[in-house]
């Protein structure tokens, strides 16, 4: 079934989501996902004549938080969490309280209930809160991990996208390349201008 301009969007599942650290050249995909939460941040403008209010504007800072439970895989939640290794004996990881959590990009893909996909991607996200660790003996199922994260606006001003798999029609972002190769650059039509004033290319 194809999506149609006008057509009711709801996503119902997340059946893909994939994860690059700051420094990595490649997403690691990591699947196993129980629910996926954006919360997203505005700012309102108001202009008020005699204490009453006029005249109001909103619209999106480019920040929010990310909310996700997950069987996460080790070697993801360790970078993640800006766990060490260095100084300590082989196979022993720590949290370090002079290491800050390294930025990531997370890329997912969502279907709703027609199975129509849906592409989304947050290129700067950062761990804001490790989870809390429980064990409960006996369970009879196995709890998934919470991360909390937050996002922010890339050098373009922009802290989430997304497409429809039908419409990524370009030739340098793709439904093939979204979960291996987003990154902001790749979004833009060529030739566009970052916050920084540097003019992109097609792909970089």
């Amino acid at each position: 079934m194809a999506y149609a301009t006008g057509d009711v969007y709801s996503p119902y599942e997340c059946d893909q989501l994939a994860i690059k650290v700051a420094g990595e050249s490649e997403y690691t995909r990591d699947d196993c996902i129980g629910t996926l939460t954006v919360e997203r941040e505005t700012k309102t403008i108001t202009k008020s004549c005699r204490g009453v209010i006029k005249k109001r504007k909103t619209k999106p800072t480019g920040n929010g938080s990310i909310t996700m439970k997950m069987h996460i895989k080790l070697n993801i939640y360790r970078k993640l969490h800006a766990m060490v290794s260095t100084g300590l004996q082989p196979g022993v990881y720590a949290f370090d309280n002079t290491t800050p959590m390294p930025e990531f990009s997370l890329v997912a893909r969502v279907k709703d209930e027609d199975d129509i996909v849906m592409f989304k991607a947050f290129p700067r996200c950062k761990i804001e809160e490790i989870n809390s660790l429980e064990i409960e003996n006996g369970a009879e199922e196995v709890a998934e991990v919470e991360l909390k994260a937050a996002f922010m606006p890339d050098d373009y001003n922009k802290g989430e996208y997304e497409a429809i798999a039908d419409e990524l029609t370009g030739s340098t972002l793709t439904a093939e390349n979204w979960m291996t190769d987003f990154s902001s650059a790749l979004a833009q039509a060529s030739g566009a201008t970052g916050a920084t004033g540097v003019t992109t290319g097609t792909g970089t």
